[in-house]
């Protein structure tokens, strides 16, 4: 990997920690100003909530900063992963344990849902996908999407660790782009595509 490479690695996984946390920020503003009445709203309340939302938002910001470059400073970690780690996200390999695709972050929220005995049906307000979300800010796991999946690397010992290594493999054909146990990467898979 070039050092242009590397660079454009460090800069995609910058970007999408910045997209989540702008994402859950817009999330939380949005449901402030769905529960603010037209009626009766005292400013001094609904600035309180919104520093509330702002403080959270930098809190994950700071956290994942923060995860990103401590990780990288571990050198020599060794990852339980449990399905290959396609050659193109090498490159995130400090994330932690590779935990495979999924078709979105519905889908893993969906999951990890379900696994973890969370309420809810995930059909609703965009749930699962906010699970997912949650997970990613909170740092229990770091999603990166890469060629219309996204790829889910969890913290070693967390409970989604624990939730996502106990899941079955899904056949290689659910998969397209990620190789299977038995396949060898494909030249498509070696080159890093930020």
């Amino acid at each position: 990997m070039t050092s242009m490479d590397r660079r454009a690695a460090r800069h995609a996984e910058i970007e999408r920690d910045h997209r989540l946390v702008a994402l859950s920020l817009a999330a939380a503003l949005r449901r402030i100003a769905r529960e603010t009445g037209p009626a009766g709203v005292d400013p001094e309340h609904l600035w309180q909530r919104v520093e509330g939302a702002l403080e959270q938002s930098r809190d994950a910001y700071r956290r994942l900063n923060n995860a990103r470059i401590n990780l990288r400073a571990q050198r020599g970690a060794h990852f339980d992963d449990s399905q290959p780690l396609p050659a193109a996200l090498q490159c995130y390999r400090h994330r932690g344990n590779y935990r495979g695709v999924f078709r979105s972050m519905t889908a893993l929220g969906v999951l990890l849902r379900r696994t973890r005995g969370m309420p809810g049906d995930g059909m609703h307000d965009g749930g699962a996908a906010d699970i997912a979300q949650s997970l990613h800010l909170r740092g229990e796991l770091w999603t990166f999407e890469h060629a219309g999946s996204v790829h889910v690397f969890s913290q070693p010992g967390s409970a989604s660790d624990a939730a996502l290594a106990a899941r079955p493999w899904p056949e290689p054909e659910s998969c397209p782009g990620v190789p299977s146990r038995e396949q060898k990467a494909s030249p498509q898979h070696t080159a890093f595509v930020p």
